[in-house]
This record gives structure tokens, C-alpha cells and sequence, in this order.
């Protein structure tokens, strides 16, 4: 009795997993029995049927062959099953019923959820229920539509991956890559290699080593690759692009150039306030700016550019600022530049070095003209020294000073109020003096650095000394205090060097 109970049940497990694995005819209009490949086959005809276990095959006509349990189905094919979400149409199948892979061509349409799979050639495996397309293809969902030469579509996981002229399209924004990585359930597309992006708002991403896109955040993170617009060009390691708020986050070897301006700032974090047309930069920060032909580069703890309103566009860099230009240097706390008088403006504790000479003040402003230093206004406590060919230190002070420039070397200098000068003579002879003297006002002009002629206004004092009469102590003016060894060099403020060697 047992043994009967057992074979019984052996057989309704077989007969279950016969119809699990084989494939078998539920409906035909017309059945007959031919030859193909010298192997008898059932030629169905007319609203065709078939199943294996849960799935449902039907088509116009159709091969069954049953000793390879294996179909052949033409026309108005469709393949649905009762279990798997998984919707498929085309106009040919071959199905191997043994291996559960479905071989689809012409016209094939794969339905899953909310996402639609448009193809000439798929290949889809129930069993693992991976879908493969070739020669071309297009997917898509409720947010974006997506085409390539080749891909693969994850039924479990809603994943897609997309090979070969890859494009992304959206109301937002068009892409086109190599290699996509794509989700349907997060709208999130991530991208291998050689990327490009862009905008309807014509904002352009570039990229050599891919980047991470979601529509429904309007986030795009981007590796090693810039976004250009028409005011604004961004490079940097990283770039997260918030599309919701206009920001763009950069961090480690940024370059930030502001189209209009011809400025660039680099540095190692920062971010761009699209709508406000806002930059900030630090870590590492300086900036790159054309004088006379020459780089002139701002480094600073911080560099802050707004370029919103037209006549309004200022630059600030603020705390140790230092200033390197092939023929001047300069360092301050604070700096400001003005796009709209093209003045630079230092605060506290400025100092600026031009050739061989030192001018400080409590405040420094660079006038420039034509991309050209033209002068320089030295505000309260106003100090230039130059040194000679013979370690002399000239000197002058005042209250303020007005230094004017002619093809980068000092031209002029009027001093205005509290006057002070100490200046060397070389004569013909080869002997040396020193001519000192204070007045109100006085004006010194120069010839290539060195001091041609000097106009004093109401002098109060003056003396001429024999280098030999001269004591130390005679030699500097009161707040005299040379420094040489604060003067930044180009490593100092250019500190990454990338793009400027």
C-alpha cells in the first residue's frame, strides 16, 4: 500500500513538472503534421496557443516541435505570462522551451510596468529573465527615453544597461555616451567614460570618466569633466550640477573661467550660483587675470566673483592675499577688484613690489586702462622705496601718493601732504650723495626705474650729504621697513600650476 501511495505520488510530481518544462498546443483553428528538418512537426494555424507553465505564446501560425520542445510562431506574436509582469510582442519568435529563452524579432515591443522596450532583435531568458537587444533598440519610461546599439534589461531589478551610441532624452536634457547604466524605479543613469550632456537652458557637460544623472532631482554628478554656458565654463575632478536650485558644487583641481571677463580662478572646492551668477572658491584658490599681455595671478584664503549686474561685477579675494605678475608683486588681508572702473583695491596692510621697488599704505588702488596699470593711489602713511644699483634705498613718503606707470615701469610720483624723500646722486665722477628733505607736496619723475628729476612744492627742509657724512642712522626715513623677503613667488600663488605651465 505504501509503495502505491509513493508511485502515485512520484507521478503527479512528474506530470506537474511535465507541464512545467514541456511545451504544449492549448488552441489551433488548423493542426497538421509535417516535415521540417527531416523531423516531424505540428503545423498550427489560426488564433495559436501555446503554454509552458505559466507563460502564454500566441501567434497567427506556428511549428511545435515536440521531440526538441521547441516553437517556431509568425505573426502577431505575443508572449504573456500570468506570473511575470513582463509583456512581449513581435512579428517572429523562435522559443526554446527546454532552455526557457525566447528569440524575438521584427517589430518587438517589451512591456514592463511603466517601462517599454522597443527593439527589432531580442533575445529574452525566463529563467533569468534578462532581456537582450542588438542592433539597435530604445527604452522608455515615465521620465526619459533611451536608445543605443545594444543593451540589456533586468526584469527583477527594473536595471537596464545601454552599449554603443548611447542616447538619453528628456523635456530636460539630451545626453549621448558609450556605455549607461540606467534604473527605472529611481530615474538614476549612470554613465562610463566619454559623456556629453546638454541642457535646454544650453548649458553643455563634458566628461572623459562619466557621471550619475536623475531626472526626478535634477541632480547630475559629473567625474573629471566641465558645464559651459554662455557666461560660465567649469572644469574640475568633480562636479555636482543641483538643477533644482542652480547651484553648481565643484571640488579638487577647479578651473572657473567667467566667459565675458576672460577671468579664470582655480582652486580645490567651490560652487556657482547659476541665477545669481555667483562663484565662490577657496582651498588652494587663485585667480588668472590678463594685464599688459601678462598673467596676473590673486591667490587668497577665499575668492568670491559676482557677475550679475552689468555695471555692477566685483571680484573679492580676502585673507593672505598675495599678487604675482612677471613685473609686480603685491600682497594684502583683502582684496576687491571693480569690472566696472577696472580699479583693484587692497585693504589692510598692503604692500605692492615693482621691480626694484616697495610701496605700502593703509590702502593700495590699481587703476587699469586697456588692460594696463596705469596708476596706483596710495592712501594715508604712503611709503616707496626703490633700491639702486648700489644697495642704496631711495625713499619717499607722505600722507597719500599717486604712482603713475608707462609700459610697466614707474613714470611719476606726486606726494600729497607731509612729503619726505631721501634719494641717492651718483655723480660723473663715480662719488655718491644723498639729498633728503621734507615739504608739503613734491612730484618725482623717472626714466626706466630711476629718478630723473624731482619738484618739491612750500619745502621746509633739505640737505645734500657727502656718502662719507652720511650716518647710519640718516639712512631711512621713520617707518622705513624693507620687505623683500614677503614677496610672493609664482609657486607661492599659482599653487596648482595646471593649466598655466
Amino acid at each position: 500500500m505504501r509503495k502505491i501511495t509513493y508511485f502515485l505520488l512520484f507521478l503527479l510530481l512528474s506530470t506537474a513538472l511535465f507541464s512545467q518544462t514541456k511545451v504544449t498546443l492549448k488552441k489551433a483553428g488548423t493542426l497538421s503534421l509535417v516535415k521540417r528538418d527531416n523531423q516531424n512537426v505540428q503545423k498550427l494555424k489560426d488564433n495559436v496557443w501555446l503554454v509552458q507553465g505559466n507563460t502564454n505564446i500566441y501567434c497567427d501560425s506556428a511549428y511545435l516541435n515536440q521531440l526538441t520542445n521547441s516553437a517556431q510562431a509568425f505573426g502577431h506574436v505575443r508572449i504573456i505570462d500570468t506570473v511575470d509582469p513582463v509583456n512581449i510582442s513581435s512579428d517572429y519568435l523562435e522559443y526554446d522551451g527546454n532552455t526557457r529563452i525566447a528569440r524575438l524579432r521584427n517589430h518587438v515591443v517589451m512591456k514592463d510596468d511603466s517601462v517599454t522596450l522597443y527593439t527589432d532583435n531580442l533575445d529574452y531568458n525566463r529563467n533569468t529573465r534578462v532581456g537582450n537587444y542588438f542592433n539597435g533598440g530604445r527604452l522608455v519610461d515615465a521620465n526619459n527615453e533611451l536608445t543605443s546599439l545594444s543593451g540589456y534589461y533586468f526584469t527583477d531589478t527594473k536595471e537596464s544597461e545601454f552599449y554603443d551610441s548611447v542616447e538619453m532624452v528628456n523635456p530636460d536634457f539630451y545626453m549621448d555616451t558609450d556605455t549607461l547604466f540606467y534604473n527605472s524605479n529611481s530615474s538614476l543613469a549612470r554613465t562610463k567614460g566619454r559623456t556629453k550632456g546638454i541642457t535646454t537652458e544650453g548649458d553643455t557637460l563634458n566628461t572623459t570618466n562619466g557621471l550619475i544623472y536623475n531626472r526626478e532631482t535634477q541632480y547630475a554628478e559629473i567625474y573629471e569633466g566641465s558645464i559651459s554656458n554662455e557666461d560660465v565654463y567649469i572644469e574640475a575632478d568633480t562636479i555636482v550640477a543641483d538643477d533644482a536650485k542652480q547651484v553648481y558644487s565643484a571640488s579638487q583641481q577647479i578651473k572657473m573661467t567667467s566667459k565675458p571677463d576672460s577671468l579664470t580662478i582655480y582652486g580645490d572646492k567651490g560652487r556657482y550660483l547659476k541665477l545669481r551668477k555667483e562663484a565662490v572658491v577657496y582651498e588652494n584658490a587663485y585667480l588668472r587675470k590678463m594685464l599688459e599681455g601678462d598673467s596676473l595671478f590673486i591667490s587668497a584664503d577665499t575668492l568670491y566673483s559676482n557677475q550679475f549686474e552689468e555695471g555692477n561685477k566685483y571680484l573679492t579675494a580676502y585673507h593672505n592675499v598675495q599678487m604675482f605678475k612677471s613685473n609686480m608683486q603685491g600682497k594684502a588681508d583683502s582684496v576687491s577688484y571693480n569690472f566696472a572702473d577696472s580699479t583693484i583695491y587692497m585693504y589692510r596692510d598692503p604692500v605692492i613690489w615693482a621691480e626694484n621697488s616697495q610701496m605700502t599704505a593703509d590702502s593700495i588702488n590699481i587703476e587699469v586702462r586697456e588692460s594696463k596699470i596705469h596708476k596706483m593711489n596710495l592712501a594715508i602713511d604712503a611709503f616707496v622705496i626703490q633700491q639702486d644699483s648700489s644697495n642704496n634705498f631711495n625713499q619717499v613718503k607722505g600722507r597719500n601718493m599717486e604712482v603713475y606707470f608707462d609700459g610697466g615701469f614707474i613714470s611719476k610720483t606726486d606726494v600729497n601732504g607731509n612729503g619726505e624723500s631721501i634719494y641717492y646722486i651718483r655723480e660723473a665722477t663715480g662719488a655718491s650723495s644723498m639729498n633728503k628733505m621734507k615739504c608739503s607736496n613734491m612730484a618725482l619723475y623717472f626714466s626706466q626705474s630711476t629718478v630723473t628729476e624731482i619738484r618739491t612744492y612750500t619745502e621746509v627742509d633739505g640737505q645734500v650729504k657727502p656718502e662719507l657724512e652720511i650716518a647710519p642712522i640718516d639712512r631711512k626715513l621713520r617707518g622705513f621697513l624693507w620687505r623683500s623677503d614677503q614677496r610672493p613667488l609664482l609657486r607661492q600663488v599659482a599653487r596648482h600650476l595646471r593649466y598655466d605651465r
